[in-house]
């Protein structure tokens, strides 16, 4: 008898174990539209949950050994509670500083009609195991030298993308670009994160803040509506001007690349009118001051519109190229041709143009005097290297 007790009591341990670790946080967190002020944290939980972010001064040693600002995502006043999704912006931060975060999330057991919400376990990010995660916001005035890189057309393949994470010094870079084409196309959350997300997070975007470029296998698949979910930009659009203290990246969206009518899209294609809406957008952003104040102006998009006969090369050309011929651009980079070119400045383009490969990253360093541009392999060798002089600005 007592051995039948014995046996009883290990299968419900066990069962409460089991039941205890099926609330738990599955993807992230990374960070998204780093400001001078804030910044998004994303991830996800197995359930639906109430979901929030504790933040400390960078210096803070000791996380635990005082309370914290929560921050929650909310709306019209109410704290999201019914979704598996988190997505939370840090408000009121100041320029250039660090800080240490957790996340949270409290699993929402029910919650029937208009009845009171029973709540079970809360889960965070390792807390008795790592320090906490830290950031820094981005700078009122650029430093000496800043980094970045950039990732392209990866089409899921984590195993590229982990060699060439290996080869990079996370924590002497400011930001990550994604410009395009990490994945093949859009089937549900699972594969954006397992496509190439996941790899991000547990290379970078815990604490290097990312900027995205949608390529045109991102707007594929059933799933491909819900993308900005993933991505909330401030202004709603997939396409952003990006301040780094003086730097400006003017991260633009290329749509498709073939025209809307192609068998391919199924009839839901409707590229071209986005494209003109875009360059409505972009005539009046290189007007506003926070472009004409920039000192180091570079432009990202997947598809390299300088030059190719495709469809989106030639409607990109037409709209963008006369508007970025006159504000002064640095350089372009781009990605899409799955082969690293660069394109030196000339009559129909008045800038330069690198386009990376799809197995190599790209690493610009900017000075006070120029953009210092490397193409690494995958075994960290340099493949190629450009020195861009920076234009004087009036």
């Amino acid at each position: 008898m007592k051995k039948i007790s014995i046996l009883l009591s290990f299968f419900l341990l066990c069962h409460f174990m089991a039941w205890a670790q099926d609330f738990k946080i599955t993807h992230g967190p990374y960070l998204y539209d780093m400001g001078t002020d804030g910044v998004t944290v994303i991830w996800t939980t197995s359930k639906p949950a109430l979901s929030w972010v504790e933040l400390a001064p960078g210096n803070d040693s000791s996380f635990y050994a005082h309370s914290h600002p929560r921050y929650y995502s909310t709306v019209a006043g109410r704290r999201q509670s019914t979704s598996s999704f988190h997505c939370v912006r840090l408000k009121g931060l100041q320029p250039g500083t660090r800080c240490n975060y957790r996340i949270y999330s409290r699993e929402v057991l029910s919650w029937k009609g208009s009845g009171k919400v029973a709540y079970g376990n809360t889960v965070a990010n390792n807390v008795f195991r790592e320090k906490p995660y830290s950031f820094v916001t981005f700078p009122e005035k650029r430093s000496e030298e800043t980094t970045f890189v950039m990732f392209n057309d990866l089409h899921e393949n984590n195993d590229v993308f982990n060699r060439l994470c290996r080869h990079i010094d996370f924590a002497r870079t400011d930001l990550v670009i994604l410009n395009g084409d990490m994945t093949n196309y859009i089937t549900d959350e699972e594969k954006l994160f397992t496509g190439y997300l996941d790899t991000a997070v547990d290379n970078f975007a815990r604490h290097t803040p990312f900027l995205f470029a949608k390529g045109n296998h991102e707007n594929r698949g059933v799933y491909a509506d819900h993308l900005m979910q993933y991505y909330p930009n401030r202004n709603g659009q997939f396409y952003q001007l990006q301040r780094y203290g003086d730097i400006c990246l003017l991260v633009l969206d290329c749509g498709e690349d073939k025209p809307d009518s192609d068998i391919e899209y199924s009839d839901l294609a409707q590229y071209d009118s986005y494209r003109e809406e875009e360059a409505r957008w972009l005539q009046d952003v290189l007007r506003s001051d926070e472009f004409l104040s920039s000192c180091v102006r570079i432009v990202i998009s997947h598809i390299p519109f300088t030059s190719g006969d495709w469809h989106g090369n030639l409607h990109l050309r037409k709209l963008f190229l006369p508007l970025l011929n006159k504000a002064g651009i640095d350089l372009m980079l781009s990605g899409h041709t799955h082969n690293y070119s660069f394109h030196p400045q000339d009559a129909q383009c008045r800038f330069p143009t690198v386009v990376n490969d799809n197995e190599t990253s790209l690493r610009c360093r900017v000075d006070g005097k120029g953009i210092d541009v490397e193409i690494i392999t995958q075994d960290g060798k340099t493949l190629a290297h450009h020195y861009i002089n920076i234009t004087p600005k009036q």
